[in-house]
Parts: C-alpha cells; structure tokens; sequence
C-alpha cells in the first residue's frame, strides 16, 4: 500500500480521537480544501487616516489560511486586478502556504476595505468603509468576476469546497459540483429579489456545515416564514448549522435541537476582524478530526477549542495576523490622487 505523509501539527493534534490519529497518520488521501472568493485586500489606517499596513482579506479565503495553518491540504481559486492590492492579496495566500490559482484580469481594480481606527467608548476599535478614504472613490462591485467553468475544471472530486456568498457564479458552481460544500454565510444581499420559494432551492441540501451570523438568520427566519433557528437547520438540512452571536456567543443547532453556549470571558477587543472565520476553521478541524462526523457531546468541546484561537485573534489588528504580519504601504499605493 502506498503510504501518504501527513504533516503533523500541534494544533492539528489538539482533542484528536485516537483512531482518527491512527487513521489520519496512515493515511492514503486526505481531503482539500478549497475556497472560492473575489479577492479581496483590507487596508489599515491609524486614527489620522495613516497607512497602517495591508493584507489580504474575505471569509473563504481567511478559512483557508487558517487550514493551511493548523496543517490541512488548501487551495484558494479567485480573481483579482492587476494592482498592487491585487498582488499584496496573492502573496499573502503564498505568504500562508496557502497553494493558489488567482485569475488576474487587467481591466478590473481589486476590492478593497478601508479599516480606520476609532475612538469608541474610550477605547480604540477599528471600523471598515468599501471607498478610498482620500479621493472617496471605491474599487467595490458587487457579484463576483470569478471564471466558474475554469474553476469548476480545478476542483478534484474529493475536494472540499469553502464558500462566504451565494451570489450567481458561486451558486453555479454549488448546483454543478457533487463536493462536500462548507458556507459562512455573512450577507443576505443575493436573497432580496428572490421568492421563499428560489431561496430555498438555492440552500437546501447544499451544504454539510452552515455558519450564519445574527442578521443574515434574522433575515432568512423572516423571509422563510420559519418559527426559530430549528426550522431554519431544517431548510437548509446541513449536518449543522452555527449562529454567530457576537459577544453573546454561539449557537449550535444540531439534529432539531439547540446548543447556547455564552463567552465565558468577554475580551476587550482591538479588531474583530477575523474572529469569526477563526471560529468556523476550528469547528471545521475538529470535525475533519472526527472523521467528519458530529456528535452531541462534540460541540462543546469544539466550542471551548474554538475560543482559544478567537481570543487571540481578537487582540490583533489583521485577521491573518496570527499567522504572518502584515505588508507595509504607502498612500500613494492605495490612491493615485494623492
């Protein structure tokens, strides 16, 4: 038989059943995963709209980073313009170990946030904008400029995919690959224009594992005519669906029944950037530990091992800067008005 090396890693390793460890060392072939997203780069500036640093930045894409991280097999494929933002979002992928395939076209700029610090009940936090904060002019758009048929061509069957929206091309890529699929689903923007109906043909059966925060299932409880967040888990008919809750914590709802479990310590945050796909990649690694099983008695664990990392992400500003710092900048990269 041949045998596959697999890398070992101490968070990898963390509340690891032993048959798993077993099985995962022997392995012959591990799971990829791959996450699908537009680039995009988050711009830091201190309160007197300095340039702080630059990073890359998107839900899918932070999961991914954090993967690779903990010692997993990834692959982001996107698109971004070929511009210094464009570049600083690629090489912090490479950055990360991250493998990526990044479409780079000429005749777009990338996306960017604009994150300033703030004075905010005596304390400094960081708030983002989608504009340039000198000339005001934004380098956002909205729906997504990936190339789904190449990308469809890159996925291997055993992929597993990483997504953060359902707008157009990824859901053309949701409803025409049979892959295991992950979502973390932050805006409800794709939904507005749709019936009950097209929106629950667009979620159910889609996906293994569903993170929502508070407003998009707010949003899908309402537009679904569902009593709670049960009848929500049951539309989409994911093995689990997370609520992320801000300081109030997370809910579980697993098997038609729900798990609340509050932050046992609030920690004073300096950017909250990140925390949440930090939240989703450890769920993700304990239930690829489990062998991509759930159980009742996991979801506290993996709750409880899943604030480890949050808490110090929480302390930094950058949502990847626990794995690698963030890349200098100068104004004159960001706005050529300057």
């Amino acid at each position: 038989m041949k045998i596959k090396c697999v890398k070992i890693d101490a968070i990898v390793w963390d509340n690891v059943p032993k048959k798993a460890m077993v099985r995962r060392f022997f392995d012959v072939k591990t799971n990829r995963f791959v996450s699908i997203a537009d680039l995009v780069a988050d711009v830091y500036y201190d309160k007197n709209v300095k340039p702080i640093g630059v990073d890359g930045g998107i839900t899918a894409h932070n999961i991914i980073c954090n993967l690779q991280n903990m010692g997993f097999d990834t692959l982001a494929l996107g698109v971004c313009g070929n511009d210094f933002l464009g570049k600083i979002s690629i090489r912090s992928l490479t950055d990360c170990n991250v493998k990526n395939d990044i479409l780079i076209r000429n005749n777009m700029r990338t996306k960017a946030y604009h994150i300033r610090r703030i004075i905010e009940n005596g304390r400094y936090t960081y708030r983002s904008i989608k504009y340039c904060p000198y000339c005001k002019e934004s380098s956002w758009y909205e729906g997504s400029c990936i190339d789904e048929k190449s990308i469809i061509k890159k996925i291997k069957e055993d992929d597993i995919l990483v997504l953060d929206n359902l707008n157009e091309k990824n859901q053309y890529i949701i409803d025409n690959t049979k892959n295991i699929k992950l979502i973390d689903l932050g805006t409800c923007d794709e939904f507005e224009n749709l019936s009950k109906d097209q929106i629950i043909k667009k979620i159910s059966n889609k996906f293994e594992i569903v993170n929502l925060n508070e407003r998009v299932e707010k949003y899908l409880i309402q537009k679904l005519d569902c009593k709670d967040s049960i009848d929500l888990s049951k539309i989409f008919s994911s093995k689990l669906l997370m609520i992320t809750r801000g300081e109030k914590g997370n809910e579980f709802v697993f098997k038609a029944k729900k798990y609340c479990f509050p932050l046992k310590k609030i920690i004073i945050e300096v950017d909250d950037s990140g925390a949440g796909d930090a939240f989703f990649s450890t769920i993700i690694k304990n239930w690829m530990n489990n062998d991509k099983t759930i159980s009742e008695e996991d979801i506290e664990k993996w709750f409880n091992d899943s604030t480890k990392l949050i808490n110090k992400i929480l302390r930094l500003v950058g949502s990847r800067r626990h794995i690698k710092k963030m890349y200098p900048i100068k104004k004159k990269d960001i706005c050529k008005e300057v």
